[in-house]
């Protein structure tokens, strides 16, 4: 395809083209064409185009993030500005795989894994419609970046920078792949519009107050909000202009009692102040310093870093871009941004430590009474896991782009190890499966050279290799058995549907007689001021299951009035699940799959851990999960509740680890809700 030939097409009208690696994997990825930079254009090297290997090529000059131990105490890593960021930059311009669990709350042992500290609200992600209760997990920046309620730099754009997948065709019994990949991919987070991130300084994301305030009681910490650290530092402007005599400081005994006052008085004070005292130097020797930087910045003083120490302590996240895979359903994959020699860590791997039991899906299939539609019986987290053929515990790594890194069993380029850096909680690799605490650290590693845009591989295992063999072998017979209603994606339909907006929507008595097919659904952007829907096309949120009752044509469209139903969108519902929202644009209504239908519950969808070499697993892990059977290994299947009481017995488990302790009597009344009368079946 000629790149560049709706820019200037008559330049390079008859030539293919590919320019600098970023624009070319943009638009491997349908990505909206931007002018490169270069010119003349430069081409790849030999692994994506038929250009010479000695043509020269120039790499990234420096990192623009960095992992590295957060500056916040005792809070593990953290990401790091390489470079200045402009507002409203993007700061992880790759985008990342969006992972939905879905009702993974209704599973006994999830709220009691680290793994549930981790996930998004899917609404941000429009994931929402997946299950009855949906979140998301949101790598890079959403799972390593830390939050400071004062210092948050970077916000979360929920408008752009994120895509939802249509999946397979229309006929799914064609597409071996289907369900097995993600529909969602996003790459949102910004620069805040009101501030810049200098060189060396931390990146924060907004967990929200509620993230923080929910977990004073169990840290036995004050968190001040971000308006907190505003008035504290009001108070310690006003207060340093006190200490000024003749243009000089002067701190008296006066000045030592007062401050003193001040902060006592706060932390009385009946309407909570107490997150504005805990914001205030204890000191008033300190108080003019703290004038200056901010009593925020003042919390957290190494939150920016010199590059040197970041080169020196860190690495680099900056390797890898997502683009196009020429492997065989493996969809995008992971691009070298730079030449890398053998034996350089391609991109660190911090991993999140998940007991495999958590995966299971079987614990929801009575909760939704529209879902009588045989699902896969594991998440999809698993597919994007490493994991043992022969323990109980899988890994989630969540460091840029390393998501993306495909499956090569011949000759493949990286492999996966252990970090040896200080960074790295080692000592992991010493205790059993439920005392293992999150911290530990995996590196892709070249495993040869490797080029400037080439599609970095790792060999996935014989077991995993095993599985999708006879996922192949086997695909077509199941998915014809399964009948036409499980085999069409409705998305395919969704998306014609939505593509003519001229044809006028039906409502509920219309569908009485010529109902929409199975898994289609309308939904509504909810958003109303006095029962008059007020938003414009820009403003989008909120997208939600809604009624259509009535419409008229009034101009050149169409206006609709609706019922909405319930909504968790930020807690609240904001519309009146009793009224009607009248005066609905068509532009504000879209055909979405409904709850249970999308191809990430298509019953024989691919799931699979990712394998990892028989010698990265110490014996202390290998818990015996899987067990000879003549033929090969045989799932013993889910754990018993004796086996499950023995998760519990430590009482000194912490939050940190693999499992969190609950009482022995409620793991066992949640084990007994865990029988699936179609378990058999599946």
């Amino acid at each position: 395809n000629n790149i560049l030939g709706n820019t200037f097409p008559n330049l390079f009208s008859d030539i293919v083209i590919r320019n600098d690696l970023l624009f070319y994997l943009e638009q491997q990825q349908g990505i909206p064409n931007r002018a490169s930079p270069y010119y003349p254009p430069r081409v790849f090297p030999q692994s994506l185009s038929s250009s010479s290997p000695n043509d020269n090529h120039e790499e990234t000059a420096s990192c623009s993030l960095y992992m590295a131990e957060s500056s916040i105490p005792n809070s593990g890593l953290g990401i790091f500005a390489g470079k200045d960021f402009m507002e409203d930059e993007m700061v992880d311009p790759s985008p990342q795989v969006v992972i939905p669990l879905i009702d993974i709350e209704s599973n006994p042992l999830y709220s009691r894994s680290v793994l549930s500290d981790y996930p998004w609200s899917a609404w941000s992600q429009d994931a929402q419609f997946e299950g009855d209760s949906v979140n998301v997990l949101y790598p890079n920046l959403g799972m390593l970046a830390n939050s400071h309620l004062g210092l948050a730099n970077v916000n979360q754009n929920v408008k752009d920078g994120k895509t939802v997948g249509i999946g397979s065709p229309e006929d799914r019994s064609t597409d071996l792949s289907t369900g097995a990949n993600t529909l969602y991919h996003a790459s949102t987070f910004k620069v805040s519009s009101e501030k810049k991130i200098r060189r060396g300084e931390e990146i924060f994301v907004d967990y929200g107050v509620n993230y923080f305030h929910h977990r004073e009681e169990k840290f036995q910490m004050v968190f001040p909000t971000a308006e907190n650290y505003k008035e504290a530092d009001k108070i310690v402007k006003d207060f340093a202009e006190k200490l000024l005599v003749d243009g000089k400081e002067e701190i008296t005994a006066q000045h030592e009692e007062e401050w003193e006052h001040i902060i006592l008085k706060l932390e009385e004070d009946p309407d909570d102040k107490t997150r504005v005292a805990f914001a205030l130097p204890e000191s008033v020797h300190d108080v003019k310093y703290v004038a200056k930087i901010g009593t925020a910045r003042y919390s957290i003083p190494n939150s920016v870093r010199a590059l040197e120490w970041l080169e020196e302590t860190g690495f680099c996240l900056d390797n890898l871009r997502v683009g196009k895979s020429m492997i065989p359903y493996a969809g995008n994959g992971a691009f070298a941004m730079k030449n890398m020699k053998q034996g350089s860590v391609v991109a660190p791997m911090p991993v999140l430590p998940i007991p495999r039991s958590v995966l299971n899906m079987h614990f929801n299939k009575a909760t939704s009474s529209e879902n009588t539609r045989p699902s896969p019986d594991k998440q999809l987290l698993l597919n994007y896991c490493f994991g043992h053929t022969n323990s109980s515990l899988l890994f989630f790594p969540y460091s840029s782009s390393v998501h993306f890194v495909n499956h090569n069993g011949d000759d493949p380029n990286a492999y996966i190890r252990w970090s040896d850096s200080y960074l790295s909680k080692v000592e992991n690799l010493n205790v059993p499966p439920r005392q293992v605490h999150s911290g530990l650290i995996m590196e892709l590693v070249a495993l040869r050279d490797i080029q400037l845009g080439e599609e970095v591989t790792i060999d996935y295992g014989i077991h995993w290799s095993q599985a999708w063999d006879d996922h192949v072998r086997h695909y077509h017979d199941l998915a014809v058995q399964g009948n036409s209603y499980h085999n069409a994606n409705p998305a395919v339909l969704a998306q014609d549907l939505n593509a003519n907006v001229l044809k006028p929507i039906q409502t509920i008595h219309e569908q009485e007689d010529k109902p929409y097919p199975p898994c289609i659904r309308t939904a509504c952007h909810s958003q109303e001021h006095n029962g008059t829907y007020v938003y414009t096309i820009q403003d989008f949120e909120n997208l939600r299951y809604c009624h259509i009752h009535h419409r008229v044509w009034k101009g050149n469209q169409y206006w609709y009035d609706a019922k909405m139903e319930p909504s968790e969108f930020h807690g609240q519902s904001k519309v009146d699940p009793d009224g009607l929202v009248t005066n609905i644009p068509r532009y504000a209504i879209r055909f979405v799959v409904g709850e249970y239908c999308s191809d990430l519950h298509f019953p024989f969808a691919f799931r699979h851990e990712i394998g990892v070499p028989d010698d990265l697993y110490p014996d202390i892990w290998l818990d015996d999960l899987y067990e000879e059977d003549g033929g090969g290994m045989e799932h013993k299947g889910r754990a018993t509740v004796s086996e499950q009481r023995r998760v519990f017995e430590d009482d000194d488990a912490d939050d940190g680890n693999y499992y969190s302790v609950n009482s022995e009597d409620e793991v066992i009344a949640n084990a007994q809700q865990e029988t699936d009368p179609h378990l058999d079946e599946l």
